[in-house]
This record gives C-alpha cells, structure tokens and sequence, in this order.
C-alpha cells in the first residue's frame, strides 16, 4: 500500500490571479478555480466578508511549490479536453461519449 500525501492548504504559484489564494484553495479542495474566484467576489460584494478572508488567507498561507500539481482533477476539465479533442477531429463522437459516461458516471 502506498502512502498517500498529506495535502497542505497553500497559495498556488501555478493558478494565480493575484495572489493565489483562490488557485490554491481550488487545489486543496479539487474543485474548478473559477467557482472559487466567483464566491470570492460574491461574498465581497455582499458584505465584504469574501474581501476578508481572502487578505486573511494571502497573508496566512504559504506559497505552495512552483509547478505543483493540482489535487484531485475535476472529471469536467477532462470532459472539456475531450470535447476540444473532438471538435478538432482527433476522436469520434462515440469516443466522447464514452468518456463522458466514464468521467461523469452518466
């Protein structure tokens, strides 16, 4: 049995926009990094507890490895590459779906 890494909540150098925070919540949590910038600004916006929290966090956490890789794929950014993939005539319409229905369970 190999022993799985312990995952580190850290800012991201890979998957910034400002400071990193959001990239490297996204990784630590394996969720797309877009939804997390997204609730960032909402909550910013509706209180300002979003604007908070996230100088709270640049100013907490340690900047992550350079080149890191993300933890836990999201299934869709590789649905995504498969659609791109299609569109570009590398793989059928039946090699799509099919790996749709692996990565979805759908």
């Amino acid at each position: 049995m190999v022993p799985v890494q312990a995952r580190r909540l850290t800012r991201s150098e890979t998957d910034k926009r400002i400071a990193g925070v959001c990239g490297g919540v996204a990784e630590y949590f394996g969720v797309d990094p877009t939804l997390v910038r997204v609730v960032f600004v909402v909550t910013a916006l509706t209180g300002g507890a979003g604007l908070l929290l996230y100088v709270i966090l640049w100013i907490a956490l340690p900047v992550g490895p350079a080149g890191a890789p993300r933890m836990g794929p999201s299934p869709w950014n590789a649905v995504r590459i498969a659609e791109e993939r299609y569109a570009r005539g590398e793989i059928s319409a039946d090699e799509l779906g099919r790996i749709r229905a692996d990565l979805t369970g759908g």
